[in-house]
């Protein structure tokens, strides 16, 4: 099915999912930023901030309260990588209007709630309640560094670092550390009023009979903020290959992890769909090259796999190796890709890869939370794509158009965790 996308003002749009197979209404408002070290921790905790009490309902029992009233709403607060920006997530969620048992127009009160935790949210002298700074400040340094104790999803995040070096997308999306103990109540205030003026702003609608009053209801809270100039949102690629980084880190881990980290190497728009299969024919999928021979054939790899963010441009083969193996490992994996430069896979292999790439887009739509997910991540385009689109793009790919992908992609740079009793 295809949403219908509205302005709300400058720089927000509604986009509105008209959808009964859920019994539930979702709304989720997302703010774009610049992912930038400096502002990354004090932007990722504002959501999970804002989430926790308004000033018109000031404590956690007046809210669960109101919440209580509206079915049993939920609020969940989250930060995502779009591309080079950070986005900032709140949704809520509820029954559908449907099922209310008065006829109360509940999706319309849950954007009034939502109005009112992001635009009014309760302070005290202009800053957040150091109370609630300081929980959340903990909850967020967890987060990181349950990053950081999952070393398969940590070096991944090295190798992202190392390969877009002075980039926005090598900043984590909950900033650092270091970062998020430098929080004071005063700067965070001053990051949530940074956000109101120069964020762009999606808001998704997702419930039976359209969209009713929230764009009304986020224009309102939106036209409350003097001086707002949004950013401006740019999808453009323009890295260009060089030296490769060769970077090799030690921990107590019992296996070692190897990344290695390519690029689209033009500027022009790449052929997305073709990206997406040889992603599927390389590493995507359980039957994909880099698992039958790297793995399975040759044993070098207790895992590998690839994934592609087209945001970024970036493709990721990650594999745990014994570090005797690495090289070994490393090499292989290139040969794999040389393969599909070449051309050298068979047909049985390539439409496997299709089947496989066009059933993970189609089940896209399977959940309110992945679909909106899905949209969250299209709010770059120009264009819109639904899922079912993304799907039958995939499924118009030819070889010739899977290999001129493989053919633009250069690895930039090769990231190992290994173990400290493995140093030689």
């Amino acid at each position: 099915m295809r949403p219908t996308q509205q302005t709300i003002t400058n720089g927000a749009s509604i986009l509105t999912i008209d959808d009964d197979r859920f019994k539930t209404s979702r709304i989720t408002a997302a703010f774009l930023l610049p992912l930038k070290e400096e502002t990354a921790s004090a932007n990722a905790i504002l959501p999970f901030l804002l989430r926790r009490s308004s000033v018109d309902y000031p404590s956690f029992a007046k809210l669960q309260h109101r919440l209580n009233e509206l079915y049993g709403a939920n609020i969940a607060a989250d930060v995502y990588r779009i591309g080079y920006y950070q986005a900032m997530v709140i949704t809520a969620s509820s029954i559908d209007n449907r099922f209310a048992l008065e006829g109360e127009d509940i999706t319309a009160q849950l954007a009034e709630l939502m109005r009112s935790m992001i635009f009014t949210p309760l302070m005290e002298n202009g800053a957040f309640q150091k109370s609630d700074t300081e929980q959340e400040k903990r909850c967020l340094a967890e987060l990181i560094q349950s990053e950081i104790n999952e070393k398969r999803l940590y070096a991944r995040r090295r190798c992202e670092q190392v390969l877009c070096k002075g980039e926005g997308y090598a900043v984590n999306r909950y900033g650092s550390i270091d970062g998020v103990d430098a929080l004071t109540p005063e700067g965070i205030a001053a990051a949530w009023e940074n956000m109101l003026k120069r964020a762009q702003i999606r808001i998704i609608s997702q419930c039976a009979g359209g969209s009713g009053n929230i764009a009304a209801k986020f224009g309102e809270g939106i036209n409350s903020v003097a001086g707002r100039a949004p950013v401006t949102l740019d999808s453009a690629l323009n890295w260009q290959p060089g030296e490769v980084r060769n970077v090799t880190e030690r921990m107590d881990v019992n296996q070692a992890k190897l990344v290695m980290g390519f690029r689209v190497s033009k500027t022009a728009k790449p052929d997305i769909a073709a990206f997406r299969l040889m992603n599927a024919l390389l590493g995507g999928t359980p039957h994909s090259l880099l698992f039958k021979n790297v793995r399975e054939k040759l044993s070098l790899c207790y895992y590998c796999a690839s994934s592609y963010d087209r945001l970024g441009g970036v493709l990721l083969v990650d594999s745990g190796v014994e570090e005797k193996n690495a090289g070994l490992a490393q090499e292989e994996i290139l040969r794999q890709i040389d393969a599909i430069c070449r051309g050298d896979f068979t047909t049985e292999e390539f439409e496997s890869a299709k089947r496989s790439a066009i059933n993970q887009y189609q089940t896209v739509s399977d959940l309110q939370s992945t679909l909106a997910n899905w949209y969250i991540g299209q709010s770059l385009d120009s264009e819109i794509a639904t899922p079912e689109e993304a799907a039958k793009d995939i499924a118009e790919v030819s070889p010739e158009r899977v290999i001129e992908a493989a053919r633009s992609i250069k690895l930039g740079a090769v990231y190992m965790l290994a173990g400290e009793g493995d140093k030689k």
